[in-house]
């Protein structure tokens, strides 16, 4: 099943790149040929014991007004300390996650797009028990194929986004399963602004 997801994955992009490269834009209202952004998105956050943070960084290259394609990077850390259980012993636990993927956003009007993000992750799990001494660590990967829609403005300027995702893929061992039953929505939400690019010099 996740063979099957990639190759499809890989020959949508395929596709879509070779649509994308032949299109002519000729209309002033939409985006500047080939514009490329840097972009992304944070996640902060905390409680009682609890501290998370996360970034993802992405770069963008707009095609036309219908299609982006882009890279895009998962950096995430989390951790957890319980307090004194009833038994008496304490708790300590973290997760660090590193990923990478690309991406394709079709707007098929404006303001709204859909997107599909086939990605690969490793999650490293360390926990510790500070009543006992004792600690122990894991490490788990696996592929994800990330879809849904979205909302957002996109010009010469710059971009904004806000989106709702789900794993098409499901594995046990992918961040956005473990320690669920089923998928959980992935809701994410990022802006990015223009790469000036270097103009190549003439002979």
């Amino acid at each position: 099943m996740i063979k099957k997801y990639t190759v499809l994955c890989l020959f949508t992009f395929l596709y879509v790149s070779s649509i994308a490269q032949n299109t002519t834009v000729t209309t002033q209202t939409i985006l500047n040929p080939q514009p490329v952004f840097f972009g992304g998105g944070i996640v902060l956050g905390g409680g009682s014991g609890s501290f998370q943070i996360g970034l993802n960084p992405e770069m963008v290259k707009s095609y036309n007004q219908y299609i982006d394609l882009g890279l895009a990077f998962n950096l995430y850390y989390s951790s957890f300390r319980t307090p004194a259980s009833i038994s008496g012993e304490r708790y300590k636990s973290s997760n660090s996650q590193i990923g990478f993927g690309g991406f394709m956003r079709a707007w098929p009007i404006e303001q709204f797009f859909l997107q599909i993000q086939p990605e690969y992750n490793w999650t490293f799990s360390n926990a510790n028990n500070l009543t006992q001494g004792t600690s122990g660590s894991a490490s788990v990967n696996a592929p994800s194929v990330l879809a849904g829609v979205g909302y957002g403005k996109r010009n010469e300027s710059g971009f904004s986004y806000f989106s709702v995702m789900y794993d098409l893929v499901n594995s046990k061992k992918s961040p956005y399963r473990m320690g669920q039953l089923t998928a959980q929505p992935i809701i994410r939400a990022g802006f990015g602004i223009p790469i000036q690019l270097l103009k190549k010099k003439r002979p």
